[in-house]
């Protein structure tokens, strides 16, 4: 590198000099990242109901931070862990809670909630429920006995064996 002295006193045209562009520097990337992302985390932190938004500016820091890592050539590894449809509706529901707010958070939640229901529920087979001359409802299990129920299907206290 040259000092400044040395630069004027050449008439501003060494033979050799080397420019260093720090705004290329991996370090000083990392740094103004990390410096934007502590910005962003102490106006949360000050008050979170006036800067929930502000949430969508550290999802643009991340997206940052890897892009100058795959610039300088650092090796991003994914995640192990895959991506599954609750996943998929979760983010879902986040972004549609952050454009509608605290409401939005709260009816994203429950669909997801509701989604969740639906999906581990059994459905594979409808039960079907019958009524008898006498007007008692029973279905048919899978051995082919009848069992006493009441209209939803669950079976009436004692009727292990019902002929």
């Amino acid at each position: 590198m040259v000092d400044e002295k040395e630069f004027f006193e050449s008439g501003g045209r060494p033979e050799s000099v080397d420019v260093v562009n720090e705004q290329n520097d991996l370090s000083v990337k990392l740094k103004n990242v990390r410096d934007s992302m502590m910005a962003t985390l102490a106006l949360i932190i000050h008050d979170p109901h006036k800067h929930g938004h502000e949430i969508d500016e550290l999802r643009r820091d991340i997206i940052r931070l890897a892009t100058a890592m795959l610039e300088h050539g650092v090796r991003l590894e994914m995640p192990k862990k895959e991506r599954t449809a609750e996943d998929v509706i979760k983010e879902a529901a986040g972004e549609l809670g952050s454009m509608f707010g605290a409401q939005g958070v709260a009816a994203g939640l429950s669909f997801v909630n509701k989604v969740r229901t639906n999906i581990t529920t059994n459905r594979e087979e409808e039960l079907v429920i019958y009524e008898d001359e006498a007007g008692g409802l029973y279905y048919i299990d899978e051995d082919g006995n009848e069992i006493d129920c009441d209209e939803e299907g669950n079976p009436l206290d004692g009727d292990e064996d019902n002929d």
